[in-house]
């Protein structure tokens, strides 16, 4: 489906294109007609506040537009010390050095030539079984996992911070949970059946050591609320819709 922001046509060809960057959403084109139409918007403000010259706006990057724009029309407070201090304590997992975790896992891979939906669906099918009866999870993944681990029943060994995916590792070394995990865990490879096995709790380093990053991280978090922010402002004063008139304004989530 083409999209209009302002008057502003955006083709069906790009929709199709984008989707590509949003296979793991629940709707990838509806996600992909979202980011396209929020792109829109702040290179039309970009434009309009002549932040750029008219031959550069085209060709500058998300980011810098983004930088620009928030230089211009939005404040992030930097986080203060106490409030680093609390996310420290509240978050401790997160920064102790030397946790690892023996897990397992049964992976179900994306792919282009099969539907996302298809995929999700075996998933959480083989997660149904396995936690209805935690002993055929070795069974399960020999069967089943795209990973080589499957033929050693899903066994991943000992793993160490740093080791694997992020949003994989962000999981594992969350919580105290041993066992098969409730949910499916999603990341750029596919959704995964995991277990843990065992944990091994490593040492918190001190505050002064890891309160730079902390800092970092919460400064990002709020940027991004203020941005999603600032695009409900945007798309609040804008017309949003399809293509032909008579179909209806497409609403930022």
């Amino acid at each position: 489906m083409s999209l209009r922001v302002n008057g502003i046509v955006i083709d069906a060809r790009c929709v199709a294109d984008e989707i590509d960057q949003h296979r793991d959403a629940a709707d990838p084109e509806a996600a992909a007609q979202h980011a396209l139409v929020r792109r829109e918007l702040l290179r039309q403000r970009a434009r309009d506040l002549r932040l750029f010259a008219e031959a550069d706006v085209s060709n500058a990057s998300d980011d810098a537009i983004v930088d620009a724009l928030f230089r211009r029309d939005v404040e992030v407070r930097c986080p203060t010390e106490a409030e680093c201090r609390a996310y420290f304590h509240e978050h401790a997992g997160q920064f102790r050095v030397g946790d690892r975790v023996q897990a397992s896992h049964i992976l179900f891979a994306m792919s282009a030539g099969v539907p996302l939906s298809t995929t999700l669906a075996r998933a959480q099918s083989a997660l149904d079984a396995v936690l209805a009866e935690p002993a055929s999870f070795e069974s399960v993944a020999q069967t089943m996992s795209d990973c080589p681990s499957g033929r050693a029943g899903g066994s991943l060994g000992m793993l160490a911070r740093g080791s694997g995916a992020p949003e994989f590792e962000l999981v594992l070394f969350s919580g105290d949970r041993l066992g098969v995990l409730p949910r499916l865990v999603n990341t750029r490879y596919g959704f995964h059946v995991v277990r843990i096995e065992r944990r091994v709790k490593g040492r918190m380093p001190p505050f002064e050591r890891v309160a730079e990053r902390i800092a970092a991280q919460l400064y990002e978090q709020a940027r991004v609320r203020a941005l999603r922010h600032y695009v409900a402002l945007l798309a609040g004063a804008a017309e949003i819709r399809g293509a032909n008139d008579n179909e209806a304004p497409l609403r930022l989530q």
